[in-house]
């Protein structure tokens, strides 16, 4: 891994050195967030507010970079911040009933499951572009990352609950920085590792082209000594208080300790195509996965003097995407709902360049 990090200094050094009027600088933010069940302003506030819907997962991803291209090498840094939360109906309905501090029904049967995967970090990259042939070119790209905060794991079983109480068995195993579920103190995480992204252009005749995306395709993290906790919860460590609210104080029988860990991030995909109707109009479709969960996009997009202006939707979400581009900008803003409160979609992508 030093190897990787020397490796890409020094080729970053050496291109800076020799910078030509055809070296290109460029910073982009790129900030995509989405929740099925809540508002995004909901998820992040304890589940304040109305009942959550229907819905199985939450994500975010948030990257700052700033890098260089000349001729056909780019190298950047960048700072990245990522949450993937997946789980089923019952536990929402939970976590909703125990952070607003409301009874549970009695005589329902839960089946529990949360798989949280969390990854803040900072980090290098070295890109290579090359041309298949005339109308075909790949981007390849090795990310370096070096993780300061993780929480990777799962939370399962079932919980009965019964007129006087309830049963419950659950199962706990999985790593962290921070203890998000029994509050353990936060402790530091050391995590090395790397992801690979490919980038493919194919521009079919003088009307369409395609382009596909591919991030973080492969990734690890290896973790060492990471605090880590299995535990086993039965019906003697969870009761109902007085009001018939859930105790959210349980013992716990099982072991916290420090344990090597690799961690994987959830890939992101695009497949985008672009047909040319005239020199002013044009189509646009996209269909965008983050992990196996896809999203249908349709736009349209307007060359106006210098300019060009993009409308779009996305069939899954309900939200609009409104974009604007330059020589040296690009601007793309999409949500689901004007008031960002009561947004569940929220996506921002801004990217400037220049070339000295």
């Amino acid at each position: 891994m030093r190897a990787l990090i020397a490796t890409i200094f020094s080729s970053y050094a050496l291109l800076c050195a020799g910078a030509t009027p055809e070296t290109e600088y460029y910073s982009s933010i790129d900030s995509l967030s989405y929740s099925q069940a809540a508002p995004i302003e909901q998820m992040i506030h304890d589940l304040d507010g109305a009942p959550l819907k229907s819905g199985k997962f939450a994500f975010t991803h948030n990257q700052f970079e700033i890098g260089v291209r000349k001729n056909d090498f780019e190298f950047s840094y960048f700072y990245r911040y990522d949450y993937y939360l997946k789980f089923n109906k019952d536990t929402g309905q939970l976590a909703y009933l125990q952070r607003n501090d409301l009874p549970l029904p009695q005589n329902t049967h839960y089946n529990v499951y949360l798989r949280p995967n969390h990854l803040r970090a900072w980090g290098l990259s070295a890109a290579y572009f090359y041309e298949v042939n005339p109308q075909l070119s790949i981007k390849t790209r090795l990310n370096y990352l070096r993780a300061t905060h993780t929480t990777d794991g799962y939370l399962k079983g079932q919980l009965n609950t019964l007129n006087d109480g309830y049963q419950a068995q659950l199962y706990l195993n999985y790593g962290y920085s921070r203890d998000t579920l029994l509050d353990r103190p936060e402790e530091d995480s050391d995590g090395h590792g790397t992801s690979l992204d490919i980038d493919l252009h194919w521009q079919v005749n003088k009307q369409l082209n395609i382009d596909f995306s591919g991030r973080d395709i492969l990734s690890f993290i290896q973790y060492r000594d990471l605090t880590y906790t299995t535990a086993t919860a039965n019906t003697d460590n969870i009761s109902f208080d007085q009001n018939g609210s859930i105790d959210a104080k349980p013992t716990v029988s099982g072991v916290e300790r420090y344990r090597d860990q690799t961690q994987r991030l959830a890939s992101r995909y695009s497949l985008h195509g672009h047909y040319q109707l005239d020199s002013q109009h044009a189509l646009t479709s996209e269909l965008f996965a983050y992990d196996r969960h896809v999203f249908p996009r349709l736009g349209y997009q307007r060359q106006w003097r210098d300019k060009q202006w993009q409308l779009s939707y996305d069939l899954r979400s309900d939200a609009w995407g409104l974009g604007l581009g330059g020589q040296y900008f690009n601007l793309h803003l999409r949500t689901d709902e004007l008031n960002w409160e009561d947004a569940k979609t929220l996506e921002l992508n801004f990217s400037v360049k220049g070339r000295f």
